[in-house]
């Protein structure tokens, strides 16, 4: 399953789906110091881009034909220790979702901070509006072997018809 993260930072989740066995063909975030750590660790390349102008993006991405769209846009503005006022970081969680529904691809997974929660519901609606069956669950890292609390909303999306518990 081709896979393309969004937002791929240095790429912890890209490497956490690789270890679990997919197959990620393309990262792509804008920060250049985060993508020089990101292929100095992957065999694929992972690619300057404004992931804010969706149009570019689109084109950039659709050549990767992702089965899944992985990715965490910035959360700053959700996060406790933000302000938590929306403003052009929140943006791009739209921008992403805006990807998400023009490339269509049978997978998603977006993860974001537990701040988040208070646009979930909408976030899920949006979502299901255009044929995906969607789900959120607040994780914590430390429930997985990871030496952190850390709180995370995971959402996780198909429009296969399947249920994502």
């Amino acid at each position: 399953m081709a896979v393309v993260d969004l937002f791929c930072g240095c790429g912890g989740l890209s490497k956490g789906f690789e270890l679990a066995g997919f197959d990620i063909v393309a990262a792509f975030d804008c920060w250049q110091s985060a993508l020089t750590c990101y292929n100095t660790n992957f065999t694929h390349r992972a690619h300057y881009l404004d992931l804010g102008n969706v149009t570019e993006s689109v084109n950039q991405i659709t050549p990767f034909d992702p089965t899944m769209i992985i990715g965490g846009p910035p959360c700053q503005e959700f996060s406790n220790a933000g302000k938590r006022t929306e403003g052009p970081l929140a943006d791009l969680t739209y921008k992403y979702a805006q990807i998400i529904t023009t490339l269509h691809p049978q997978f998603f997974v977006m993860e974001n901070v537990k701040g988040m929660l208070s646009v979930a519901e909408q976030v899920k609606e949006d979502f299901r509006a255009i044929g995906y069956s969607v789900e959120c669950h607040i994780l914590n890292a430390k429930n997985f072997g990871v030496p952190q609390n850390r709180e995370r909303l995971i959402y996780i999306g198909n429009c296969m018809g399947v249920d994502n518990e």
